[in-house]
């Protein structure tokens, strides 16, 4: 970098990795993360030495030939190595791949290959898990990442805690430009193979100026955040990602559970976390909740409808936690709506699919198929723009075209708007089925299902679940002359898909409800099976 170069670009750009710098200078000595390892060992990073490790993850990239534009996959659970690697490929203008470990071995090819990785970090214990199709990544060098020991690095493999220990700690010196990607993560696939959202350095700082906002999201400084997403979706990378850049303290689980969780805000004290319903009813099921949840200031939820009782029941054992109400997709930051509330006489029209108003950094309309505002009051396609919109699909230009058609990103969901500007989700346009907190596309799992020898033809939908918020279903015509058991269809999708696609319920029908012009009537399923 030039002297005059570097120091214009420096002088005022957004860059992610320039904040750890300004928080290990403004905070040096407080606690930036704790991860409580899965042998038992609790491990702790100050905000000085976490930057300097980021900058040991930078510096080693820049060595074995990494740099700007480059991109870096990882196949891991949560850890630091993880973070650090999203961070220390940030500060060199280069960007991370994640791979979702639920993906199957196709999946984790093409994720790998499509975003033209130069490197695939894998954790120990899931080296097993794809070995079978490292052969197949030509040109790819491969990295080891220790957590638990489960397996010795392979020979040849570059040792994440090597580069830890052998790099410099000082800052890198790379020119980088609020449009450079700082992330690509892969959605699941639906009927197409999986995409790559783009998000920028500014992204993620339009993203981290709205999740302030005492109406949106209210994360603070002085937050203790419980991180129990993954890292390998948007969503995990973003709320790690915000409560970091705003200089909280960060309690990082290896995997989720609630046992786990509960111990973990009782150990620390941890204010502030994000949770899909599921976790939040096992939650409640732990013994001692009531004393366990004290700390807690913020509850956000997202992925399913907030369940009524699920409130009554939280505001029976902890009722000075304040709950956030969110609607979130990677493709906006993982911004989306907000809505925040005490007790739900709170929730307007005390409607349980009320998500709150736009964040800060979006603006919102409800439109028609022809991308006409529709009247208030009515369901219409969520489109949006605004800073923290995605770049783009990663090298997908045909879908690019359609979801940014008109200078609005369309989000391919449909909710309301009431006079006042509250929004309230409605349903999916392309039938999702969120269940878990996971987003099960279901023409992907009738696409499978299909394959089954004795199908006909078959329907997937999402029927209330009281833990799960909805169990994936599929509903089944079989062949002439066939019959079909549930369990020979679930051992089926066993095989062919991630353990979370796999269907709950199988049914057996004559026929679908259908209208006029075949077409299935999912809306009428759901009535029939719920």
């Amino acid at each position: 970098m030039g002297s005059d170069a570097g120091e214009n670009n420096i002088l005022r750009r957004f860059a992610l990795g320039d904040t750890f710098r300004r928080n290990a200078k403004r905070l040096k000595d407080k606690t930036a993360l704790i991860f409580p390892a899965p042998g038992g060992e609790v491990i702790r990073y100050t905000w000085d030495e976490f930057n300097k490790a980021v900058n040991r993850v930078a510096n080693g990239f820049l060595s074995l030939g990494v740099g700007k534009g480059d991109k870096v996959s990882i196949y891991s659970l949560n850890c630091p190595q993880f973070l650090l690697l999203i961070y220390g490929l940030a500060k060199i203008g280069a960007s991370v791949t994640p791979v979702n470990v639920t993906f199957t071995d196709e999946d984790v090819k093409f994720v790998v290959t499509n975003s033209e990785a130069k490197m695939l970090f894998i954790e120990d214990t899931l080296i097993g898990r794809v070995e079978n199709v490292l052969p197949e990544l030509q040109g790819v060098q491969f990295g080891y990442i220790g957590v638990t020991g489960a397996k010795e690095r392979p020979d040849g493999w570059v040792d994440m805690a090597e580069m830890l220990d052998k790099y410099s700690d000082e800052e890198p010196e790379i020119e980088i430009d609020i449009d450079d990607i700082a992330t690509v993560t892969y959605t699941s696939g639906t009927e197409a193979l999986p995409k790559g959202v783009m998000l920028t350095h500014g992204n993620y700082y339009a993203a981290a100026s709205s999740i302030q906002a005492g109406n949106y999201l209210d994360v603070r400084e002085d937050d203790i955040g419980l991180q129990a997403l993954p890292l390998f979706y948007t969503g995990g990378i973003a709320v790690a990602t915000f409560s970091l850049m705003l200089g909280g303290t960060l309690v990082l689980l290896y995997m989720p559970d609630a046992n786990t969780i509960a111990g973990l805000i009782s150990t620390y004290k941890t204010t502030y976390t994000v949770l899909p319903p599921t976790l939040y009813n096992r939650l409640l099921q732990v013994p001692g909740i009531e004393d366990i949840a004290k700390p807690l200031r913020k509850c956000v939820s997202f992925g399913a409808t907030i369940p009524e009782q699920m409130i009554i029941d939280w505001n029976r054992v902890a009722p000075h936690i304040n709950w956030v109400s969110l609607y979130a997709s990677s493709e906006l930051s993982a911004l989306g709506t907000a809505g925040s509330f005490n007790v739900i006489d709170e929730i307007p029209e005390g409607d349980m699919n009320w998500v709150g108003k736009p964040a800060p950094a979006l603006e919102m309309r409800l439109v028609d198929i022809n991308n006409n505002d529709v009247p208030t009051g009515e369901a219409g396609e969520m489109v949006f723009r605004g800073p923290a919109v995605l770049k783009g699909y990663y090298k997908n230009e045909e879908k690019n075209k359609e979801i940014f058609a008109g200078g609005w990103f369309h989000s391919g969901d449909v909710g309301r708007m009431n006079e006042d500007g509250e929004v309230f989700f409605v349903d999916r346009i392309k039938d999702m089925v969120k269940s878990g907190g996971e987003n099960i596309p279901s023409a992907g799992i009738e696409f499978v299902v299909s394959t089954y020898p004795k199908v006909a033809e078959c329907a997937a939908f999402g029927v209330p679940h009281p833990d799960w918020m909805e169990a994936l279903t599929v509903a089944i015509i079989p062949k002439e002359g066939e019959t079909i058991e549930e369990a020979e269809v679930i051992e089926y999708c066993k095989a062919k898909l991630p353990k979370f696609k796999v269907p709950k319920y199988v049914i057996a029908v004559d026929d679908f409800p259908r209208n006029p012009t075949g077409k299935i009537l999912k809306k009428e399923l759901r009535k029939i099976y719920k």
